[in-house]
């Protein structure tokens, strides 16, 4: 494509350091071409005159390519401790699945950094090659053909293997890690083994932990040998736009890097100029950087993946990425809700609130309290990983879930966020501060056991709820006790005192007020509601019989929020049915301010609708 430079580093030169000394071949009683196109050492695409800050942190990526040479890494034992029924050795087993000798003469081996030269050692089409350390012969041999190279060490915590032909070109890599063993074998005494030695693509899902009692099958076929095409296209796990600038794709498996990116990443909006393209294969990690001056705060992009191919040829999906970022400043998210004296199994809370009109990244924000100075102290990263609070929604923060869950509801899982770090909130008074990635504040608060309403006498595990979000967090009557009726704690939903917008028609409401609590799911509860359009108000209700006999206190001094509801279902004081007939609902309500309220409501219970 004109105006594209595509840049690919042949490996030619600089092969590294290379031992000197060949191995050496012990025995127990002609090469098919190479048709590999190239080794690249870093595949990448850039545009004419961009700068990409970030191209010197990386270092080399190796890519994927199909391989079609038929001598294939099929077994690695790099922890051979504590031993199941194999000898005390290391080692690497190479198998020729093909159909034609092979002669190794000059193929190097390389483990990590270091790289080894094969002697003239041929292996037949089926056989085995064992590659193990100076002296591993001895205990080896009886297995097959053995090749020892002084210093082969096999890093335990993984490492990378790499086979090359005489040409220098890439025949096979295994990138090895504890983790490819099945869960449980990871410790050491058995080997990994090869599934099917014909896939050359897509190695990742080709390697298991053998099934032998002896802990490995060196020198014979495999334990988990089996037929093992992929025939599963590569997938979008996740992305994140990091650095105002850069777009991270983390992919299911590695891809072909094509030639011109834009044969994959389409729909690329007017504007946003793309200033290189990365792909590392081993991490299964494209990197796309955009020119950081064509992406705007506040605005949202997109892309569309079409076509892209994994290494054995599977197409994946279309799929539209969305990315873009928005710093918040001032105000553009609140503090909500501060649970900062827990029941003794509980945990603090502090609840925020999306009031941007923009989804907010939280990678980049903080939560903190001040010292006595009011300096910043106990700064503490809300999440590591990428993850957006949508336009509207609420957040608790908390430093342990099982101890919200234990004593209150959530509206949904994703409501709630435990953070690594968390900073410590004292019982009786403290500071809450919500930063932005330069530190800048966006909301504070201070809070302390005073603010509660008078009429708690103890206030562990009840939240102070902020009334409403047009007045400022700081001052102290923008805050209440939560409501008993919905637990005391709205952790990651609406406040139970949350300030309704205008005036309520009618503060109490019962209705049906003929009801039949037989479980026929008809007007089988009476229900009562209540709009107080402001938080701080104390319920009483008393039901009568038409004697004027007291049957049930429904409820004594209930705190309730701005707008609450309950229901009676009929039972009396002991919780049995009552008797079929009318019945008085004595209800009064009063504000500590002075302001009260009382009503008798009428209702009939029957036994049938």
């Amino acid at each position: 494509m004109a105006g594209l430079i595509y840049i690919f580093i042949f490996l030619t030169l600089s092969f590294g350091l290379i031992e000197s000394s060949k191995g050496n071949i012990y025995l127990n009683s002609g090469c098919k071409p190479h048709l590999f196109s190239g080794l690249y050492l870093s595949e990448e695409v850039i545009l004419p005159g961009s700068v990409n800050p970030y191209r010197e942190s990386y270092g080399v990526i190796y890519s994927s390519q199909s391989f079609v040479d038929e001598m294939v890494i099929n077994e690695i034992m790099a922890d051979p401790t504590p031993v199941v029924g194999l000898p005390d050795r290391e080692y690497i087993e190479l198998f020729n699945s093909g159909t034609n000798s092979v002669n190794l003469k000059g193929w190097i081996l390389e483990l990590g950094a270091k790289q080894k030269i094969f002697p003239d050692v041929s292996v037949a089409p089926g056989g085995y090659l064992l590659v193990t350390s100076a002296g591993g012969a001895k205990d080896l041999l009886p297995y097959g053909k053995v090749v020892e190279f002084s210093g082969f060490v096999l890093n335990n915590s993984g490492l990378t293997i790499t086979l090359y032909n005489s040409e220098k070109l890439r025949n096979d890599q295994l990138v090895y890690a504890p983790s490819l063993h099945k869960k449980g074998f990871e410790a050491g005494g058995y080997s990994l083994e090869r599934i099917d030695p014909k896939r050359l693509c897509g190695q990742r899902n080709n390697w298991a932990t053998t099934l032998s009692a002896a802990g490995g099958t060196p020198g014979s076929e495999n334990s988990v040998y089996a037929s093992n095409p992929d025939l599963t296209p590569p997938q979008i796990l996740s992305t994140h736009f990091a650095d105002l600038s850069r777009l991270l794709i983390q992919l299911s498996e590695s891809i072909l890097f094509p030639l011109d990116m834009t044969d994959v990443v389409k729909n690329i909006p007017v504007g946003v100029v793309i200033d290189s393209v990365r792909m590392d294969q081993t991490l299964f990690l494209m990197q796309i950087y955009f020119r950081p001056a064509s992406i705007q705060n506040g605005e949202s992009y997109a892309v569309t993946f079409r076509g892209v191919t994994d290494e054995c040829g599977n197409v994946m999906q279309d799929q539209e990425v969305k990315f873009g970022y928005y710093k918040p400043v001032k105000s553009d998210l609140l503090i909500s809700e501060v649970l900062f004296n827990p029941y003794p199994e509980g945990a603090d809370f502090v609840e925020i609130y999306n009031n941007s009109g923009h989804e907010v990244d939280l990678s980049g924000l903080y939560l903190a309290t001040r010292d006595e100075t009011k300096s910043l102290k106990q700064i503490s990263l809300l999440s590591a990983e990428q993850r957006y609070l949508p336009v509207g929604c609420y957040l608790a923060l908390t430093k342990s879930r099982e101890g919200i869950l234990r004593f209150y509801r959530l509206a949904c899982d994703a409501c709630l966020l435990q953070m690594e770090k968390f900073p410590t909130l004292t019982d009786q008074s403290g500071c809450v501060v919500l930063l932005n990635d330069e530190l800048e504040t966006i909301d504070e608060m201070t809070y302390r056991d005073g603010m509660h309403h008078p009429l708690i006498t103890d206030t562990e595990g009840i939240s102070l709820e902020r009334i409403s979000f047009a007045v400022d967090a700081s001052r102290e009557e923008n805050w209440h006790s939560a409501a008993k009726s919905i637990g005391f704690a709205t952790p990651g939903y609406k406040n139970s005192t949350e300030k309704a917008a205008g005036p309520t028609a009618e503060m109490v409401k019962v209705d049906p007020l003929v009801f039949s609590p037989n479980g026929d799911g008809i007007n089988d509860q009476l229900n009562i509601y209540l709009n107080t359009g402001e938080p701080g108000w104390i319920l009483n209700i008393t039901i009568l019989n038409c004697a004027g006999r007291m049957v049930r206190i429904l409820a004594n001094n209930f705190t309730l929020g701005s707008s609450d509801q309950l229901f009676w279902d009929g039972l009396d004081g002991d919780f049995q049915k009552v008797q079929p007939g009318i019945y008085i609902l004595a209800i009064s309500l009063f504000e500590r301010t002075g302001k009260h309220q009382s009503m008798s409501v009428a209702c009939v219970l029957t036994d049938r609708i």
